[in-house]
């Protein structure tokens, strides 16, 4: 045996998702101790509610990073859109209808960015184009007002807590184990996390790049229509100025979540972690009397750092 097989036994990789998970056992860990009222069950529901739906959203764009797209800087926008049309569908239609059409035109609002970006070839450039688009449509159906809606199915959806959990976490965990399972175990998933790794020899390799493509901005889409859904139906409201500066949110919950920022590597369960580390950061801060200003520099820091830790563990891992 040389030393070199040695070294490469003795070398212990932890998972990409354990990284998170501790990170967010010693917050927790440090707030309960230093913080009265942190751990109360009502402020970790708080915490839960505040964490779903941006990593709802995040999950959706893990699937843009992984595919080597880098991100999507329209998700807030195109929530907008999907809101005032949700309420506006639900008004005419019922609750039903305006669900599954919402649904249906998020997933045209995503196939028609992933042609854009086929075409252009620069999702930055592209998807910010097509933000400013979903923000002045959401502005010019609901007639820069706010649009209330009255649907008890719509009220449920938003504020019921099934076995104690709101309905927003149930479907956070619910897109978090779905998302994972098909990156993991479905050839489709296979090929975003190959397309991601070496677009050049994936399209060399035969592989649907554009198929990968219109899969990733779909399941970002889907994502961002379940937040406006929820959204609407808690507050029986929507407006087109809603999730206003939210993308920050949801990228950087993928890149806290140690997602590669060049594609290939990670998987949607790590911008699920990332949402909670940061939603339980945000309330540990918020306790704590800190102002806004102190809280987005402490968490522009979180990602810079974060992104600078993953790089270096990767290179130690080549």
């Amino acid at each position: 045996m040389t030393s070199q097989d040695v070294s490469h036994r003795a070398k212990v990789t932890l998972p990409k998702t354990a990284y998170g998970l501790i990170a967010i056992l010693v917050l927790l860990v440090v707030a309960s101790v230093t913080t009265p009222g942190f751990a109360r069950v009502d402020n970790l529901f708080v915490v839960i509610r505040a964490a779903s739906l941006t990593g709802i959203v995040a999950i959706g764009m893990s699937y843009i990073t992984i595919s080597g797209n880098l991100f999507a800087l329209s998700a807030s926008a195109l929530g907008a859109l999907l809101a005032v049309l949700f309420a506006l569908l639900t008004a005419a239609l019922g609750f039903t209808a305006g669900l599954f059409l919402t649904l249906g035109i998020a997933v045209l609002c995503g196939l028609a960015q992933s042609v854009a970006i086929s075409l252009i070839g620069n999702p930055i450039i592209t998807t910010l184009a097509f933000g400013t688009v979903f923000r002045g449509l959401a502005a010019l159906f609901s007639g820069n007002s706010i649009l209330r809606i009255e649907s008890e199915a719509a009220l449920w959806l938003g504020t019921a807590r099934p076995l104690g959990i709101p309905t927003q976490s149930w479907a956070f965990i619910i897109a978090a184990i779905l998302s994972w399972f098909i990156i993991r175990h479905f050839k489709i998933g296979r090929e975003i996390v190959l397309c991601g790794a070496n677009p050049k020899a994936a399209v060399a390799s035969g592989l649907r790049v554009g198929l990968v493509t219109a899969i990733a901005c779909a399941a970002l889409s889907i994502g961002v229509a379940v937040m406006a859904i929820m959204t609407v139906s808690q507050f029986s409201q929507a407006k087109a100025d809603l999730f206003m500066g939210y993308d920050f949110d949801y990228i950087a919950a993928v890149l806290v979540g140690g997602i590669a920022l060049r594609g290939g590597k990670g998987t949607p369960l790590q911008a699920a972690l990332g949402a909670v580390l940061i939603a339980l950061l945000q309330n540990f801060m918020l306790l704590h009397g800190l102002s806004a200003g102190v809280r987005m520099t402490i968490v522009g820091l979180l990602v810079i750092a974060s992104i600078s830790l993953f790089h270096i563990l990767q290179g130690r891992g080549r």
